[in-house]
């Protein structure tokens, strides 16, 4: 589900289709609800390298938006997951996510 949302945002065809500008924004919460929530279930959570969700695709997308609809969801990927900070978490992501 993380990805479909990943997928919409990186599409400039679906995004004209929003009649709101708030349609964009809840699904980037959408998207980060879901990489928390499968952080939380999962026992090795979602940073590892064989996690079905494309963290690092999520978080670029993430960054391209403006930061006053951004920042506030990269820190609760930052401060709210279970995983960022395990030792198994590739360099990449915790760069990206400037942990």
């Amino acid at each position: 589900m993380a990805k479909v949302c990943q997928r919409m945002l990186e599409n400039p065809d679906l995004i004209a289709r929003f009649r709101r500008e708030e349609t964009q924004l809840f699904i980037l919460r959408v998207m980060v609800a879901l990489i928390i929530l499968y952080d939380h279930v999962h026992p090795h959570g979602a940073f590892v390298k064989a996690s079905n969700v494309d963290v690092k695709g999520c978080v670029k997308v993430l960054k391209d938006q403006p930061a006053s609809s951004s920042e506030n969801l990269l820190n609760a990927l930052r401060y709210t997951t279970k995983h960022l900070n395990d030792e198994n978490t590739p360099k990449q992501i915790k760069t990206l996510l400037s942990v």
